[in-house]
């Protein structure tokens, strides 16, 4: 496991990442932080080799502070392809999300 915080240009993002290979990129919802994606994918995805997962804490949740800029989910969206565009910028990547999660991974694709 490697424990990071990413500095984007104006927020640090806190965030997790386990194994090696297809980085797999996951988003938990409304207002948990990482642990909830983190529970449920890792009893998966850690016995199949060849992921390299990645979860993260939105803004406002788990170990990311929160910004008085972010007013509503566009904002968050651009957290959010800010972060997946600055760790794995030009590689493709497996995309979940649970309920708010979801939803910004739909702004993703």
């Amino acid at each position: 496991m490697q424990t990071v915080r990413l500095d984007l240009s104006n927020v640090s993002v806190y965030y997790e990442e386990y194994g090696e290979g297809r980085p797999f990129v996951n988003i938990h919802g409304f207002y948990p932080d990482h642990r909830l994606m983190k529970g449920c994918m890792e009893p998966v995805l850690s016995r199949r080799p060849g992921w390299r997962r990645i979860y993260f804490d939105l803004p406002g949740m788990g170990n990311t502070p929160a910004e008085p800029w972010i007013k509503g989910s566009d904002q968050m969206l651009d957290v959010v392809m800010d972060f997946i565009d600055r760790l794995i910028p030009d590689d493709n990547f497996v995309l979940a999300g649970e309920s708010y999660g979801g939803y910004l991974a739909r702004g993703v694709i």
